[in-house]
């Protein structure tokens, strides 16, 4: 079983051919909201390919909490354990240009009243699970605190470091896996180059996987990088699609797949998430991973 800890969110999203200057004012090609959220995607993704998950987080009491519940719930995600609190759920505004890149907006929301208190109420799930995955739209400290308990009771734990800021010595030994982007892994290590800082942190403990888009994943094996390269598609919108890498991978690592496999597992989920529009309602079923492998390998 997979437990994710993280935010909750309502998507709106709007569709432009490009992203507007200070004061202007530009005409979109169209308008779509979408469950979202980096722990939700997660969520998502993991319950779509095939695994048993629960999320754990907070909506609000606002028009979009029961609509981000039942979405969860219609793809396969355990939601007892989601928090119903007075004020707004999370919100992300999203700008899409005609390239499918993205900016984002964010508002926590009830993201922002997730405590330890609120981790301690939810950790028999925590234990009983092989799989936490976390990330940083809900407090670092309460994040921090949720990857040491994981720690103790020996589940393993997915740190996606989104929104990227400084992590102290302290959370990364209780982490196993950490897959920051290009971006990302230049703000929380420093070396001259890839190769550098993947050892910088894989030194504090857990196992380095860098997302980098279109150029695939690179990993250390054997104290060299290796460049896990990306299926070819044609991208439409990219929002979600580390969120859908995440979910994935713990799938395919709690399954038992080796570390390439269960990328290569990621790799194609979020390939596929690319090809469509909005985050975790672009995400496609474990049927529909295991079909498109299927044509790369023959």
């Amino acid at each position: 079983m997979i437990a994710v800890l993280g935010s909750i969110n309502v998507d709106l999203v709007s569709f432009t051919k490009r992203f507007p200057g200070p004061g202007e004012t530009i005409r979109g090609k169209g308008f779509e909201i979408h469950q979202g959220g980096k722990g939700a995607n997660q969520a998502v993704a993991a319950g779509k390919s095939g695994g048993e998950v629960f999320m754990i987080g907070a909506v609000g009491d606002d028009i979009f909490g029961d609509f981000l519940v039942d979405s969860l719930k219609k793809s396969g995600v355990r939601t007892e354990r989601i928090l119903k609190i007075k004020g707004s759920s999370g919100v992300a505004s999203i700008w899409v240009d005609g390239n499918g890149e993205n900016s984002i907006i964010l508002d926590g929301g009830a993201n922002d009243r997730i405590d330890k208190d609120f981790v301690d109420k939810n950790l028999d799930i925590i234990k009983k699970a092989s799989f936490l995955l976390i990330q940083f739209e809900i407090s670092k400290d309460v994040v921090e605190y949720a990857a040491h308990l994981a720690h103790d009771a020996n589940v393993k734990v997915i740190l996606d470091p989104a929104p990227a800021s400084h992590l102290s010595g302290g959370i990364l030994k209780y982490v196993d896996y950490i897959t920051p982007n290009e971006i990302e892994i230049s703000q929380i290590a420093n070396g001259k180059d890839l190769k550098e800082k993947i050892i910088a942190i894989e030194q504090a403990g857990p196992k380095v996987i860098v997302k980098a888009g279109g150029k695939g994943v690179y990993i250390l094996r054997d104290e060299e990088i290796l460049n896990l390269k990306a299926f070819k598609v044609d991208a439409v919108d990219t929002t979600g699609a580390g969120d859908c890498f995440n979910g994935t991978l713990a799938v395919g690592l709690s399954e038992g797949k080796d570390l390439e496999a269960a990328c290569y597992f990621a790799m194609a989920a979020s390939a596929i998430s690319v090809t469509r529009r909005g985050a975790g309602s672009s995400f496609p079923s474990r049927k529909e991973i295991e079909e498109f492998l299927k044509i790369y390998e023959t």
